[in-house]
């Protein structure tokens, strides 16, 4: 029986556009991940992916302010060996998730500061998170990188 690694080629790469992003799309980008994922043979992060994913997106329209320059948003799912990569691109206000603060979570939630939980969950879903900013002619290019590492272990075995 082949191993999940050799089923599948290390270049797998697909894309989902989305103009205009909008918290109404997120079932859109939730399907896309799930059968993406599981297609690409990597189950076993699609739990985990969905909500990152779902997160980081629900945050790019609430406050990145997506939509500021012209292009569409995209988010591309990677396979790499057994690491599931997701990659969110978008041309809005550049945002470092790093820089956003971490939650007290011992404090009672109404002394919390407003922000900073979503970006923590996301942290907890994934193994790595890289974020890029760049310019060019069309303003701002935001990246954002989600590495879910050695994916495919946890995902189902096919009979």
């Amino acid at each position: 029986m082949p191993d999940a690694e050799a089923a599948h080629s290390p270049d797998d790469s697909r894309a989902i556009q989305l103009t205009p992003l909008s918290l109404d799309r997120l079932a859109e980008i939730r399907a896309f991940l799930a059968a993406t994922l599981t297609d690409m043979g990597l189950a076993g992060t699609v739990d985990a992916f969905v909500l990152a994913v779902d997160e980081v997106c629900a945050n790019l329209v609430q406050h990145a302010e997506v939509g500021a320059f012209p292009g569409p948003t995209r988010v591309i799912v990677r396979r790499s060996g057994l690491d599931a990569i997701i990659v969110v691109e978008d041309r809005g206000r550049p945002f470092d998730p790093s820089d956003a603060p971490a939650p007290d979570l011992d404090s009672d939630w109404e002394d919390r500061r407003i922000g900073g939980l979503g970006w923590f969950l996301v942290r907890q879903m994934v193994d790595e998170l890289l974020y890029d900013s760049t310019t060019d002619t069309d303003g701002p290019l935001n990246r954002l990188t989600l590495i879910k590492r050695g994916a495919a272990a946890g995902a189902p075995t096919p009979s």
